[in-house]
């Protein structure tokens, strides 16, 4: 009978923990913006707190703090998946800084979160909260559903941008600092005490520039970085968007958002262009320019081809331009 009832004592945890880590997202997704990232952090760190002990249980380990009743902090539930390699150490900072932002909201007003971070902070700990329910719970998993829909107008940077941002103003800026704080102790956690804003102060103290004596250097170097690209393209684009490396200490992650297959969508080059209404590469090249053709997104296309060199490519309807031209000027000379 005991085993049957920490068996479903577990479960219990667990299915706690799931409609935590839903209701966060549903809070988060709220058209009401009034306390809404407040909530989104209580909500995902309550999510992971419970998880994590869910874990613990079914793995016959007590989560018992002393003698007194209680059961131990979501901080230390958290480090200790950790140290049983069910969390990578870049995963554990990431929820700690969800349980540390918690922690303040509970206990005080803390500074404002930019949204960048909070939804890198959102995004992160539920994907890792997916992955440690598929391995750990591997039938309950199915009852998340894959995706959640949610709708942004704004053009947002990244969790690294705006924490290089707030590094940069803790000497001038009371709310940045008190942010900077937060976000370090909670990558800081070692299972001891809390770091104080004494403390962390000390660590930058009479330097230079702050960043490189944080730990959230380290967490920034080696975190992945998530960011929200909403792209309203017109019938008939389509839309790719194309990571590529960018220079190192770079904050933002760097994405070309590409609306059209060149070759498909520009298939004259500008000789060909010339031949298909009678004339030479060099009137073509004189034409496009002379009608303001070169360089209108609807009507042409420059693809680098080396560092200083492009190919020139045209769409059908700089054909018809033209086309239309001659047709309407046969003595048109784009050398005036």
């Amino acid at each position: 009978m005991a085993r049957i009832a920490k068996r479903r004592e577990h479960l219990l945890y667990l299915d706690a923990a799931m409609s935590a880590a839903e209701r966060a997202i549903d809070s988060f997704n709220s058209v009401w913006p009034t306390y809404r990232n407040q909530a989104t952090l209580l909500l995902m760190a309550n999510a992971w707190e419970l998880l994590a002990k869910s874990v613990l249980l079914s793995k016959k380990e007590s989560i018992a703090k002393g003698a007194s009743g209680d059961t131990i902090s979501g901080e230390n539930a958290v480090l200790r998946l950790t140290h049983k390699k069910i969390l990578a150490t870049a995963q554990c900072e990431t929820i700690q800084q969800v349980i540390s932002l918690r922690n303040a909201i509970c206990h005080s007003v803390p500074p404002a979160v930019p949204v960048e971070i909070v939804q890198h902070l959102l995004f992160y700990s539920l994907k890792f909260f997916r992955e440690t329910v598929q391995s750990q719970f591997p039938s309950h998993a199915k009852k998340m559903p894959e995706n959640y829909l949610s709708a942004a107008f704004s053009s947002l940077t990244t969790y690294a941008d705006k924490v290089q941002k707030a590094v940069a103003k803790v000497r001038t800026s009371a709310s940045d600092r008190r942010l900077i704080w937060l976000l370090e102790r909670g990558v800081a956690f070692d299972g001891s005490a809390y770091l104080t804003e004494t403390q962390l102060e000390k660590k930058y103290h009479k330097k230079h520039k702050i960043l490189p004596h944080l730990e959230l250097s380290d967490f920034l170097k080696s975190a992945d970085m998530v960011r929200v690209v909403p792209v309203e393209a017109p019938k008939n684009f389509t839309a790719d968007i194309t990571l590529r490396k960018g220079k190192p200490g770079a904050a933002s992650l760097p994405i070309l958002v590409q609306k059209t297959d060149v070759n498909t969508d520009y298939p004259h080059l500008t000789k060909e262009l010339g031949a298909k209404v009678g004339k030479n590469q060099n009137w073509a090249a004189h034409a496009v320019a002379k009608l303001g053709l070169k360089g209108d997104p609807r009507m042409h296309q420059a693809v680098r081809a080396g560092k200083t060199s492009f190919i020139h490519r045209y769409s059908d309807a700089a054909l018809s331009r033209l086309r239309e031209k001659l047709a309407t000027d046969p003595s048109f000379d784009p050398y005036k």
